[in-house]
């Protein structure tokens, strides 16, 4: 079984190559289906915002470690952060369960490769974890394939 990772614990995490800070996350942009983490928004050194593909880092040790400074884009996250959802923005949209809502969304948790395994959801007495499959995200995606 993949690692599992909770998209708040991968925000305001630094990204290194090999010892070097090259910058800290900011953001989790997933696709507009809410299915995948397709990136990170990472604040970097110069202050310019790049974006981190997901399968391109290794989360280790309280950091995301990268092979190279090279796979931080430039210019491309204005584009996810308009055709996918930034998981600030998902933040406290409601989750439904068989079409009745569980809660304010909380978390996602993800695995290595990004996929969208669990929701977890604010609810009145303590979080509510739901398998992806079961759960929808406001009037967007997590709902079952057909």
């Amino acid at each position: 079984m993949l690692p599992l990772h909770r998209t708040s614990t991968l925000v305001r995490r630094a990204v290194t190559y090999r010892d070097i800070r090259l910058g800290v996350t900011t953001d989790a942009l997933f696709d507009r289906a809410v299915r995948r983490l397709v990136g990170l928004d990472v604040r970097c050194g110069d202050g310019a915002d790049r974006l981190l593909p997901f399968p391109a880092c290794e989360v280790r040790d309280g950091r995301l470690a990268v092979e190279s400074a090279l796979v931080l884009l430039e210019g491309n996250v204005d584009f996810y952060r308009l055709e996918g959802s930034t998981f600030s923005a998902l933040l406290g949209v409601s989750v439904l369960a068989g079409g009745i809502e569980v809660g304010a969304l909380a978390d996602l948790v993800v695995g290595d490769d990004g996929e969208v395994i669990r929701v977890v959801a604010a609810a009145q007495h303590g979080d509510v974890e739901l398998e992806s499959h079961e759960a929808t995200v406001g009037a967007q995606g997590l709902r079952p394939a057909v």
